[in-house]
């Protein structure tokens, strides 16, 4: 409702500024000022020639044509000026009314065919849909979201975190969705304010520090690198976090440091996790570009201890 009285107050402001001088009656006694100056001249003119006529005696009845000829003026002016500011007052107010009409029928016309109404009908039919999303993520092991669905989550979402900017759960849950639709930057900055939001949830931090360790900015690395230690230092046991960190090491070729990590991972899982086999393969991954890397330096020293 706001909305629509903004656009009829706005609309009115503008018809005012566009066709006030049609409500104006200065044009109109100028045109009467202009009506009025003429009968004077004719009457000037008139009375020189009554005069002129008279001096040569050509007229007897000069005192009454010059009685007539003011009684003519007095009635011709104030009529006249009486009939034209009528015409003209009522033929602007016409058209004023019909000017304010059609601004209002363009702006409104303008409005539906370009205007955000419907992105905003959009949204909000987005925003209401957010318990079922809810409620559908619980099954997301099993059933999977759709990109549309993703999308659609995503909306939604933001559209909550427009009203309700603190919750810090709703920002990671977008980071989450940004992640599935490999859009990083979207991602990235939720899972920043997520965390800033809620900067003790181990969960939100390894999300952050998650996604800075793939950034190509160094910086975003360390400070990734940074948030890992945190993590460990709070949680010494946290899988997720040593997975991470030993990643990273291998990234670095800090192969023993890696081959520590994994090693220290192995110890926490229970026998039967899936993931034992390929942990296994990457400290034997780390192991032997250790013992490559210390044989290439061992190759370097070699020549020098030669040549001496």
């Amino acid at each position: 409702m706001s909305l629509w009285i903004s656009i009829l107050l706005l609309t009115l402001i503008a018809a005012l500024i566009c066709f006030f001088p049609l409500l104006s009656s200065r044009f109109v006694q100028k045109k009467s000022t202009r009506r009025d100056d003429l009968n004077k001249a004719f009457y000037f003119e008139r009375l020189k020639e009554l005069e002129r006529d008279e001096k040569q005696g050509l007229l007897e009845n000069a005192e009454q044509l010059k009685v007539e000829l003011q009684k003519s003026l007095l009635e011709d002016i104030p009529q006249q000026e009486e009939l034209t500011v009528r015409h003209e007052k009522n033929y602007g107010k016409l058209w004023f009314v019909s000017g304010f009409l059609a601004l209002v029928i363009l702006s409104v016309s303008a409005y539906f065919v370009v205007g955000s109404w419907q992105a905003e009908i959009m949204l909000e039919k987005s925003a209401e849909k957010l318990p079922h999303f809810y409620e559908r993520i619980k099954t997301e092991e099993t059933n999977p979201l759709s990109d549309a669905e993703m999308q659609q989550f995503a909306t939604a979402l933001r559209v909550d975190l427009q009203k309700d900017p603190t919750n810090a759960k709703n920002w990671w849950l977008l980071g989450q969705i940004g992640m599935n639709l490999e859009q990083p930057r979207m991602a990235l900055d939720s899972f920043a304010r997520a965390n800033k939001l809620d900067p003790k949830n181990t969960q939100y931090k390894l999300a952050y520090a998650r996604i800075l360790m793939f950034s190509e900015d160094e910086t975003d690395k360390l400070k990734g690198d940074n948030l890992l230690r945190e993590v460990i230092r709070e949680d010494h046991a946290n899988v997720e976090a040593l997975s991470l960190l030993a990643f990273r090491y291998f990234e670095t070729e800090d192969y023993k440091m890696a081959a520590v990590s994994w090693a220290m991972m192995l110890k926490l899982l229970p026998k039967d996790d899936p993931r034992i086999p390929i942990i296994e393969r990457s400290i034997r991954s780390a192991r032997d570009a250790l013992a490559a890397q210390e044989q290439e330096k061992h190759q370097q020293l070699t020549p020098q201890q030669e040549k001496e």
